[in-house]
């Protein structure tokens, strides 16, 4: 005989290291911020009916404005896209939601409750009057520092804390499919920098019938020295590593195409070394990548492989990277260097390595208003 188990039997007691976490924000996540459908309705008599539907008294000692906010305004895809979500990745949540400041974890519970969802409720953050999600989360992770996956899912971007962890729905009003894919990517392998992600992303983890959601559909691969600054110029200590009208003009391709950026360049593990220390290493460089990242809402998706150097070393490593995800439409490679040997990849191949003075036989490098065009040319298909 098969005896089902409810969710919160399933997640309830299960040690740490079994343990994968959503840090659910509510509004911008699960009710659109600007709906006030409640108000279209008897709240009064919402509430009642409640009671009488879940069989349960308690719901007349909820607010009754919660009630009808959960009832009316909660979005029925984000609700769909998050059951989706916790039950693919056998997942628990946990509220981060400023809703847990008023509420107690049980009246939470009731109020999910009335979209089935009350069994993935395992835990609330914990709070005072001065503190900040950010650090409630923090607090969190060190009081269960041996979580096998978490993500956080909110509509205040907080990138640049948890890196790699972080769904932002911020723009989009609540928590998309896109988003439920890329937080199931998150929870099943780790951010794309961590161990456990590299070694389980082999061609066969990435087939057709895998959990796996890597919904990457337009890919901007990006080297940074002599793209994102002009590395021909000998800098001194006041210089910067990142140039803001270079950044500016990535930002703008990403704005006109929706692309995902990839890491080809060399900064890649660096990168990936730094994130994963969370900031506790002193990098002056990546903390400048990083701070100019954040400033234009730039985020990294993902990296390529590590493998070989060389003239084919590049090349063969975005192609390995492509050839595990048969589903991307078009991408771009925003390059300065002239001796990779790109083969069939040239016509996506954007060189930021321009003649400035060809009597003097000069150069200069980063990527222009008129490239940035030219790479939206080509992820757009045009």
């Amino acid at each position: 005989m098969v005896v089902s188990i409810t969710a919160e039997q399933r997640l309830l007691g299960r040690k740490d290291d079994k343990r994968h976490v959503v840090f659910l924000d509510i509004d911008g996540i699960l009710q659109p911020c600007t709906s006030q459908k409640r108000f279209e309705h008897d709240i009064n008599q919402t509430q009642v009916d409640m009671a009488k539907r879940m069989k349960d008294d308690r719901y007349l000692e909820l607010d009754k404005y919660d009630v009808a906010a959960v009832l009316y305004d909660w979005d029925e895809k984000a609700i769909g896209n998050l059951r989706r979500l916790l039950d693919d990745c056998d997942a628990e949540i946990v509220i981060s939601s400023d809703w847990k400041r008023t509420r107690t974890l049980e009246q939470l519970k009731l109020l999910f409750k009335i979209h089935d969802l009350d069994g993935y409720v395992t835990d609330v953050l914990s709070y005072t009057l001065h503190s900040f999600k950010k650090d409630e989360i923090r607090e969190y992770l060190f009081q269960h520092p041996n979580l096998e996956s978490y993500v956080v899912l909110d509509d205040l971007d907080m990138e640049k804390y948890y890196r790699g962890h972080m769904v932002c729905t911020k723009g989009y009003r609540y928590f998309t499919e896109k988003h439920m894919q890329e937080a199931a990517r998150i929870l099943q392998y780790g951010p794309w920098w961590s161990d456990y992600y590299i070694k389980n992303t082999s061609p066969d983890k990435l087939g057709r019938d895998s959990l796996i959601y890597d919904n990457y559909k337009k890919v901007i691969f990006l080297d940074i020295d002599g793209v994102l600054n002009d590395d021909e110029i000998v800098k001194d200590e006041e210089s910067p590593i990142i140039e803001d009208r270079l950044m500016y003009n990535l930002k703008t391709i990403i704005e006109n195409t929706g692309a995902e950026v990839v890491l080809s360049s060399s900064w890649r593990s660096s990168y990936a070394a730094y994130a994963y220390k969370g900031f506790s290493g002193k990098n002056a460089d990546m903390e400048a990548l990083l701070k100019c990242l954040d400033y234009y809402g730039v985020k990294i998706a993902g990296a390529t492989p590590c493998i070989f150097n060389g003239p084919e070393g590049r090349p063969f490593e975005i192609r390995l990277w492509l050839c595990h995800r048969p589903d991307v439409e078009n991408f771009v490679i925003l390059d300065d260097e002239k001796f990779w040997k790109w083969n069939w990849l040239e016509s996506h191949v954007v060189c930021t390595t321009t003649k400035y003075g060809e009597e003097y036989d000069q150069y200069k490098k980063g990527l222009t208003e008129k490239l940035a065009q030219d790479a939206i040319k080509i992820l757009n298909g045009m």
